[in-house]
């Protein structure tokens, strides 16, 4: 079999994105670090619900559900004692365990309960809206979960920082942190894009009928899915609590949700590093507009998803590697096996693979 080139603009744009946050901290004073933190937290948070949408073909409006969970989850258990470092591992852990295993018990109700596809983004929607609605109700001194008062509208404050071994993470170091852990997942997806269990999520998605006669358990195969997006939801809750020293009501809302759904959407559902790279972007683009303090940051980025879906339906991150390869393949005129010039039509990469096998 042919070697696969790793000269594809896909690559080679990841690896320019990758090496521009390895540096940015050392070019960049530590307010501007800590901000573009968060970047790093939504690109974690964004592939709980690729994991979902991009592989499996699971529409999911309520990943901010756990996203906020695993923030709240994580605040109580630090607050408990918080000169304790090690109730922060504890808080993390449990905060992971609680996501996955809620969202596993959610995805048995709606696969072995055989509810409609066209329902799960409805459930999973009015899952965020009950508890954001719940938590901002309780504000009174009555509402404590060990002792710790849940605070209402106005949230956790003063939530410690993430340590581990003693270490606590802040600023810089917490940068770093959540800038290998963004790569580790990245790396681990565009892994799987290629692997057994990757073309096994993708037949799934694209002829679940035919994937259960081929002897798959597509129920169980869903709701583990639904699991790990949950728990990776959670654990980047608390990466955004231990990054902020805080969590609101506001966190389990749709519009974190609707984020991710939008980038996705805008990136294309069949490339992790086309996501990535559109995550950053979009969010930085967000939180420029609502610093400028105008009124019509949100129609300019609703008018600019609907031009986006209208005229580039594959998405930006699929369009442009598809044109970078191209023209990779006309500058530097590489051939086929036949002998003509490669015009990459292979874009999306696992795209037709997967196709073929859903429908072999």
């Amino acid at each position: 079999m042919e070697g696969k080139s790793i000269f594809k603009s896909e690559n080679i744009l990841s690896a320019i994105f990758w090496i521009i946050c390895l540096i940015y901290p050392f070019t960049h004073n530590t307010y501007y670090v800590n901000n573009f933190t968060y970047y790093f937290i939504m690109i974690i948070f964004m592939m709980s619900l690729y994991i979902l949408w991009g592989f499996t073909g699971i529409f999911s409006f309520g990943q901010a559900a756990f996203f906020g969970a695993g923030a709240y989850i994580y605040g109580i258990v630090s607050k408990v004692d918080p000169g304790n470092a090690s109730l922060r591992i504890v808080g993390l852990l449990t905060a992971v365990v609680i996501c996955f295993l809620t969202a596993a018990f959610l995805g048995m109700f709606i696969y072995y309960g055989h509810i409609s596809s066209s329902f799960i983004g409805i459930i999973t929607f009015c899952l965020s809206l009950v508890l954001q609605t719940f938590m901002i109700q309780t504000s009174g001194p009555e509402w404590q979960i060990l002792g710790v008062p849940l605070g209402g509208y106005n949230g956790l404050n003063d939530i410690p920082a993430l340590s581990i071994f003693g270490f606590s993470f802040s600023k810089v170091s917490m940068y770093f942190l959540c800038l290998v852990l963004a790569f580790v997942f990245f790396l681990v997806f565009r892994r799987m894009q290629h692997s057994r269990t990757g073309y096994i999520l993708f037949g799934i998605r694209e002829n679940p009928e035919r994937s259960e006669l081929l002897g798959y358990d597509t129920s169980l195969i869903s709701t583990i899915v639904f699991a790990v997006g949950g728990a990776i939801a959670g654990f980047a809750g608390v990466l955004y609590a231990s990054w902020g020293s805080y969590v609101v009501p506001g966190t389990l809302g749709t519009s974190i949700s609707f984020i991710g759904v939008i980038i996705i959407a805008l990136a294309g559902r069949y490339s992790i590093s086309g996501a990535t790279i559109v995550t950053l972007i979009y969010v930085w683009f967000t939180r420029f507009l609502a610093s400028q303090g105008s009124s019509y940051s949100q129609i300019i980025q609703g008018l600019m998803l609907v031009l986006i879906m209208l005229f580039i339906p594959k998405g930006i991150g699929e369009t442009v590697f598809s044109l970078g390869d191209n023209l990779i393949a006309r500058l530097f005129g590489k051939r086929n096996s036949s002998g003509k010039k490669a015009t990459i039509e292979q874009m999306p990469s696992q795209s037709k693979e997967v196709r073929r096998y859903a429908n072999e």
